[in-house]
């Protein structure tokens, strides 16, 4: 084996080393107008076929790789041991201005938004029909912000004889943040390249073999129900094959048993169980035997378990990134879903409310506001201030028609204390709205409600809101208590939770019966000339709310729970309210 690599070592000083390898040598972020010119430096390491691979972006502190942009569309066809450069230029022509000399080995990446970063996002090439990792720029999930990798109005260059890098290692880099500001041809005459300098990159001097991990990524945490996951991983200067390459893999879970794999396509471990396992990987060549040096690489990750919680007051005060299983009984508030297929929920117990998220496909159930769920099992996250649970499997429903009552909230108290409030049913009183020159809520909008001291953001997130005509007069609004990075909002659900306060105010309810008065056998009745459906809320003569619920007219509404004494019962039915006083006897 070490004739064979000896040969191959002196091979590729001559030819390179059979099909060559892609890598970022440079990224530029400019600063001409609009941000422009974007231009990513690219080495052909021996013959690259370029429509064999792939660019994708990641910006912000996103983890999903999109824009992505097939390298074969720009037809820069076969290039060995040579630049090329991909840009993204204004409407002026910055670029042509800015990199004069490499004008003929440029190719434009059009409309397309790979090139679109900026000096925080991140840059990776993969191969097209397999996926894999080949080199990246920037680590993988991270906001750049503030790091040592930023190269906002900047630029950043790989240093000599590192690379190509599956997983970002920022020490083969030198980053220049901010070195592009204030320059550029058509702003102070001195072009981008004269401070880059462009092409000077040096490659490694062997073809080395080399195997990296790209995923799961070190110490990954993976839900409570993953029992498969897929070992991801790139191979260069090692031809993986069963026969007539130099070698293939061996791997192995946990230290057991060696196994054997003969592509470069991803290894899945099956049934895994709660808690931490490694997987080892090594190149091996025909007769099994280690390379000289041993070429190896490793990954640990964790399959969680779930914390079992009966309460949303303890799921709330769990810990953001653990798994949870909420077991109590929670009711649906309201939800939406997003045009990806997303859902946005929200629940509330006795105890707390919470915000449950459900990506497509993970739930088979469509509750409607009132139903009681059970059985939330999923990851605890922090979405911009919000405390959400993300569901890993389908919930449990339980029971319907157990509308929540809102709870009374001053402005001033939700401003000083939203987060006791957060994802549960709230109600403000004699407030108005700021339609800041609409006359219909638009979707998606911030809109200013004012008591005529404080104020607070009603977001209009929920689409039966959006495009309805914005009331004039002070109102009575409904809706769920959130924030977004700590500026506290209401989200109305519909027209529903909107009210005329005056309206509210002076309107009893026609027809109003409430029986047996005194309580003898711990249920009562309320039924009214509508029929409909009404909120009841008994207050204690301190004025604490001592029950509430949603009922039909004529239910019975058991109170075996309250003790004898004198109390007050108010009755709203849709924009009528009555105050009755209750004697329990």
């Amino acid at each position: 084996m070490k004739q064979i690599y000896l040969l191959l070592t002196l091979l590729v000083a001559l030819t390179g080393f059979g099909q060559g390898t892609p890598i970022i040598t440079m990224i530029a972020d400019g600063t001409e107008s609009g941000g422009k010119p974007k231009v990513l430096e690219i080495y052909a390491h021996g013959t690259v076929d370029f429509s064999q691979y792939t660019i994708q972006k990641q910006a912000n502190a996103n983890t999903n790789w999109v824009n992505d942009l097939d390298l074969s569309t720009l037809n820069i066809g076969t290039v060995t041991d040579a630049f090329i450069y991909l840009y993204k230029d204004n409407a002026q022509g910055a670029y042509a201005a800015n990199f004069p000399s490499v004008v003929s080995s440029s190719y434009s990446v059009g409309s397309s938004y790979v090139l679109g970063f900026n000096g925080d996002d991140r840059v990776r090439i993969i191969e097209t029909t397999s996926g894999n990792v080949v080199d990246i720029y920037g680590v993988d999930g991270q906001d750049g912000s503030n790091t040592a990798w930023e190269y906002t109005d900047g630029y950043s260059k790989r240093i000599d004889g590192t690379g190509p890098d599956p997983v970002f290692d920022e020490t083969h880099w030198n980053a220049h943040n901010g070195a592009l500001s204030g320059q550029g041809a058509n702003v102070n005459g001195t072009t981008f390249e004269s401070i880059i300098g462009l092409g000077t990159y040096v490659p490694p001097s062997t073809a080395t073999p080399s195997l990296a991990i790209t995923s799961p990524t070190a110490n990954e945490v993976f839900a409570p129900n993953i029992t498969d996951v897929d070992i991801v991983f790139t191979v260069q200067n090692f031809n993986v094959a069963q026969s007539g390459g130099d070698g293939h893999i061996h791997w192995r879970v946990d230290s057991g048993t060696w196994n054997m794999h003969y592509d470069t396509n991803p290894i899945t471990v099956t049934g895994l169980t709660a808690g931490t396992h490694t997987v080892d990987l090594k190149l091996v060549d025909n007769n099994h035997n280690d390379l000289n040096p041993p070429v190896e690489a490793s990954v640990t990750f964790e399959i969680a378990t779930y914390t079992q919680v009966t309460t949303l007051a303890d799921l709330r005060a769990g810990t953001i990134g653990n798994y949870y299983h909420f077991t109590g009984n929670a009711y649906v508030l309201g939800g939406r879903a997003s045009q990806s297929g997303n859902v946005t929920g929200y629940a509330q117990d006795a105890t707390a409310g919470i915000t449950v998220y459900i990506l497509a496909g993970v739930s088979t159930n469509s509750p409607n506001v009132g139903d009681e769920v059970t059985d939330l099992k999923g990851k605890l996250k922090d979405y911009h201030g919000v405390l959400e649970i993300e569901l890993t499997e389908d919930f449990t429903m339980t029971g319907n028609n157990q509308v929540q009552t809102p709870q009374t909230v001053t402005l001033s108290d939700y401003i000083a204390n939203h987060d006791d409030y957060e994802s549960e049913l709230i109600k403000f009183e004699n407030v108005t709205i700021d339609p800041a020159g609409d006359t219909q809520f638009q979707p998606n909008h911030n809109y200013n409600v004012s008591d005529g001291t404080d104020t607070v953001v009603l977001r209009t997130s929920f689409p039966d809101v959006a495009n309805q005509t914005i009331p004039t007069t002070p109102q009575i609004i409904t809706g769920i208590a959130g924030e977004y990075n700590g500026t506290p909002q209401i989200y109305p659900r519909d027209m529903n939770d909107f009210a005329d306060y005056a309206g509210i105010a002076q309107n009893n309810i026609e027809g109003l019966e409430v029986y047996p008065n005194p309580v003898t056998n711990k249920q009562i009745f309320v039924t009214s000339a509508s029929g409909n459906a009404k909120q009841i809320i008994i207050y204690d003569i301190l004025g604490k709310t001592i029950y509430q619920a949603r009922i039909n007219d004529g239910q019975a509404i058991n109170i075996g729970e309250l003790k004898a004494g004198m109390f007050m019962m108010k009755i709203i039915e849709d924009n009528h309210v009555a105050t009755q006083k209750l004697i329990i006897k």
